[in-house]
Order: C-alpha cells, then structure tokens, then sequence
C-alpha cells in the first residue's frame, strides 16, 4: 500500500486507519487460515457454510469372511454418527486504537503495526486456546496417565527440574494410541504433534545419549516416531496476566502441567471459520476527540471427531501425560 510520508490531518489519517486494516484483515485471514507451521498447522480451518461446525461420522463394523460368491453382504451393523457444534457465541474480537497525535509517519506506521500484530497474536492465541481446551475434553478417558510412572516409577516432571523420562513417557502414549485404534506407525503415513509447557523446553532442546546417538529428543521424536513437538507458553496481557478473556475471568493456561499427544489431521479434529457474507470481519470507527479504533472479529472453533460410536464423543487419538512440569 502506498503511503504518504508527511504529516496527515484527521480525515487523512482516517482514510490511512481504514485502508490499513482492510489490508490487516485480509493478511491475518490468510495466516491463521492456512498457517505453514506450528500447532495451528496440525487442524487446518475450514470456512463454514453456516454457524455451525459439524460432522458425519459412521460406526465401523467387521464384514463377512468366507463367504460363497452369491448373496448380498450384511450392512445391518452400519449406522450415521452426527456430531456438532453451535458457533453462535464463539466470536472472538480485538482492537487497535491509532490516536489523532500520531501524525507523524513514523509515529503512525508504529502504532499501526504494534496493533496489526497484537490483533494477530490475540486471534492466534484464541484459536490455539479452542484447540487444546477441545484436544483435553475429547481424548479417550483411559488415554492418560502421569509423567514418570511407567514401568512402576515414580511421578517426576520433564525436564532439568525432574528427573522424568519425557522419551519414555512418549513412547508409551504412542503405543497406547496405535494398539487402540490399529493406526500404523512404521508407514509414516500419520504425522503426531506433541504440545507440552514450555517450561520444559530444555527436554526436548538439550542433547542426551538416545538409542547410542547422542541427540535431542525432539529430532529423535521426529525420526523415530514422525512425531513434531510444540512447545506452549499460555497468552499473557502486556501487564503479564495470563487471562485469554479481557475481564480477567478464564485463565489462558488451559494446558496446564500436562502434554498433549495427537495424531494430526482431519481424522482426530476438524477446525471450522464462520466467515458470513453479512457481517464485516474488521471496522473502523472514529473515537470522539481522541482517534480511530479498528476492530476485528473471528467466528473460529474445533470439533473432535469421535472413535467411540457416540455422538460428540471422545477420540483414542489424542493422549494426555500429566504432571510432565511442577
């Protein structure tokens, strides 16, 4: 976009607020929709004819073995699963403000671009919150167990803090997760993602002795297992609160001391964006004697999908290790 260099008056500057976030709209729309990398990447987004995200599941059932040529098969067993969900109070929304002071180039592109970014993050960290709130309250309720205790141990966290065995753990959950469900892992034909709090960075980063190689976790994860990890540090206010909501009500820490394990894709969770052609996403609006506020909005939210034959069921795809920092 073009822009002019010296100093704007407030009708100027008004047409500069309003084509900037039309262009930030766009950009973020882009980046969040089809993000390249990170956890956001594991579920890709799909816009929504409607705002509701729903899925068409069937039950699995044995065929028929040994059977003589002639006949029908028997589909008796065959039956719909619909799962579901009401978006109408998932919008998420978050400003920028661009003050009548910032006439300045400089000034102006500053306070635009620290907004454009803070929007960004803020809808990013609003989707990842959705994500893992629906990862946690959909996994099988017999896909969990705390950190360090395979194998009769001890409880122990991750890390330089603990004296766990993050590979161990890991290597239980997959299995775990490949005896219930008959996934293959030796095709490399699923990619795993592994979430876990970033206060236990240093497990996966430094270098160990795995397998008579040394190397980090993280590289012998994704070698061994097609496994890629994300570490997640909670959504913090500029003051440095950990709240996703801006009255300070539901704590963005929805991860916790525990580890996540997925089989990434379609197959475990669906991601869904209401995009109506009715309602703008962003607008801007001139603040009485004070500057122009841009606000954007998202309708954005995840729906697991069931291996357990119940409607809005729970996944043996996804496993949770507890306790994996203090």
């Amino acid at each position: 976009m073009s822009i002019n260099t010296g100093v704007m008056d407030q009708e100027q500057l008004g047409k500069f607020v309003k084509g900037y976030a039309k262009e930030t709209a766009a950009t973020i729309y882009t980046q969040l929709n089809k993000p390249k990398a990170g956890l956001l990447s594991s579920f890709p987004v799909l816009d929504l004819p409607s705002q509701k995200i729903e899925h068409f599941g069937q039950t699995w059932s044995p065929g028929m073995i040994n059977q003589p040529l002639d006949g029908a098969g028997d589909t008796s067993k065959w039956r719909y699963i619909h799962s579901s969900k009401d978006l109408t109070n998932s919008w998420d929304k978050q400003s920028f403000k661009l003050l009548d002071s910032a006439v300045t180039a400089q000034a102006r592109d500053q306070m635009a671009d620290d907004g454009a970014r803070m929007v960004r993050d803020y809808l990013a960290s609003c989707r990842v919150y959705k994500l893992l709130t629906e990862l946690k309250t959909k996994r099988a309720d017999a896909n969990t167990h705390a950190a360090g205790v395979i194998g009769g141990g001890a409880a122990s966290v991750w890390g330089s803090a603990g004296a766990g065995n993050a590979e161990k753990d890991i290597s239980y959950a997959m299995t775990k997760i490949a005896s219930s469900t008959g996934i293959p892992l030796e095709e490399g034909q699923y990619e795993f993602g592994l979430v876990y709090p970033s206060t236990v960075l240093d497990e996966f980063a430094q270098l160990n002795y795995i397998n008579l190689v040394v190397q980090r976790l993280r590289d012998y994860l994704k070698g061994a297992w097609n496994l890629v990890s994300y570490p997640l540090t909670p959504y913090s206010d500029g003051d440095g609160n950990k709240f996703i909501d801006i009255y300070g009500k539901t704590s963005s820490d929805v991860l916790g001391t525990s580890a996540l394990l997925f089989v990434k894709g379609g197959q475990t969770m669906r991601g869904g964006n209401y995009v109506p052609s009715d309602i703008k996403l962003y607008e801007t609006s001139r603040e009485h004697a004070t500057g122009y506020i841009s606000t954007f909005k998202q309708c954005v939210d995840y729906l697991a999908v069931p291996t357990d034959g119940q409607e809005n069921g729970k996944t043996a795809l996804v496993y949770e290790i507890t306790g994996v920092s203090a």
